[in-house]
C-alpha cells in the first residue's frame, strides 16, 4: 500500500503546524521521519492516520484518498502508536491487547480463532507473556509502551506509524523493537514510518529519512546521502558529523562539545550560530548495530 501526502497544510489553533509538505512512500518501505521539537513530525503522523484534517492538501492510500475509506477499512491498512500513555483502569494486558482486534469483528462475532493468534503472537513478539494477566495500570511505563506496541501489532495493518516508540524503553528493548521492526518490514512486507529523535538510530535502522523543520520538508532521501553537517547545524543547531563505530562499521552521529569560549555565551541569542565545538562524544556501543552490520 503506498502513502502519498501532497501539500498537506495543517493549522492547530492558530499555529501553522505543517506548511505544505509533499511525499510518497512505496510499500514495503522502511521510513524515519526526523527532526527538532515542534517541527510538525507527530502532526504529520495523526493527518496521516486521518486523526486530523488538513486545511490543505490531502493524504490517499493506494491511489485513493484517506476520506474515501471507512474507518474500520482504514484500520486495516494504519495502525498509529502515538505518544500519549492513556492507562486503562481495571485491564489486563491480555484484553488491552485484544482491542486491536477490533476492526475485523462485528457486533454478531465475539473473537475468533485468528484474533486468538493475533493476540498471542503479539505478546511473544514483545515478549510480555509474563504481564499478560496483570492490569495495566499497575505496570511501569517502559512495560505499559511494550503493551501499546502489542496492540498495535494484533491490529495487523500493513502500514505502521509510530510516534516515537523507544520512549520508556530499556536499551534490550529499543533494540529489539528496532530488529522486530525490521523483521516485519523485510519478512512481511510491512511498510514502517517511524518519528525519532536518535539520529545515530534512523541512520542504522532504516533506508529513508524524511527531515522535517518548522513545518517544512527540508531533506529525503538516503541517509548518508542527506545527514550532513550542514543540515545538522542548520536544523538541529549543532556542530556534528557523522563516523562510523570502528567494529561494526555502522553509522554514528558525533557531536561536539562547545569549547570554554562558547560556554560563557549559553547559547543566547544569536551567539548560537557562533559556537565552537572540540571534543567528541564515544559512540554507541556495539551492541547497537544492526544484526547484519
Amino acid at each position: 500500500m503506498s502513502v502519498v501526502v501532497n501539500n498537506l497544510h495543517v493549522r492547530l489553533g492558530s499555529n501553522d503546524i505543517l506548511k505544505g509538505v509533499d511525499f510518497s512512500i512505496e510499500a514495503g518501505e522502511r521510513v524515519a521521519i526526523i527532526g527538532p521539537n515542534g517541527c510538525g513530525k507527530s502532526t504529520l503522523l495523526r493527518t496521516v492516520a486521518g486523526i486530523l484534517k488538513p486545511q490543505k492538501g490531502e493524504v490517499r492510500l493506494s491511489g485513493l484518498p484517506l476520506r474515501s475509506y471507512r474507518r474500520r477499512h482504514r484500520a486495516r491498512m494504519l495502525g498509529l502508536l502515538n505518544q500519549v500513555d492513556v492507562i486503562p483502569l481495571m485491564t489486563t494486558v491480555r484484553d488491552h491487547i485484544a482491542i486491536g482486534r477490533h476492526p475485523y469483528r462485528s457486533y454478531f462475532r465475539h473473537g475468533s480463532e485468528e484474533d486468538t493468534a493475533a493476540i498471542e503472537r503479539a505478546i511473544d513478539q514483545c515478549q510480555i507473556g509474563h504481564l499478560a494477566d496483570r492490569r495495566v495500570e499497575v505496570l511501569s511505563g517502559g512495560e505499559r509502551q511494550r503493551v501499546r506496541l502489542a496492540t498495535l501489532l494484533a491490529q495487523s495493518p500493513s502500514t505502521l506509524l509510530l510516534d516515537e516508540p523507544l520512549t520508556g524503553l530499556d536499551l534490550e528493548h529499543q533494540y529489539a523493537l528496532l530488529h522486530m521492526l525490521e523483521d516485519l518490514n523485510e519478512n512481511e512486507k510491512r511498510t514502517i514510518i517511524v518519528v525519532l529523535h536518535d539520529l545515530s538510530i534512523a541512520m542504522r535502522f532504516f533506508d529513508r529519512i524524511i527531515v522535517l523543520h518548522d513545518g517544512l520538508l527540508i531533506a529525503d532521501g538516503v541517509p548518508h546521502e542527506i545527514m550532513t553537517s550542514d543540515l545538522f547545524k542548520s536544523v538541529f543547531r549543532i556542530h556534528a558529523s557523522v563516523g562510523r563505530e570502528s567494529q561494526s562499521d555502522m553509522p554514528v552521529v558525533v557531536c561536539h562539545r562547545r569549547n570554554q569560549t562558547s560556554k560563557q555565551n549559553q547559547f543566547s541569542g544569536d551567539d548560537r550560530d557562533d559556537l565552537q565545538y572540540t571534543e567528541r562524544i564515544p559512540a554507541q556501543p556495539l551492541t547497537g548495530a544492526r544484526r547484519n552490520g
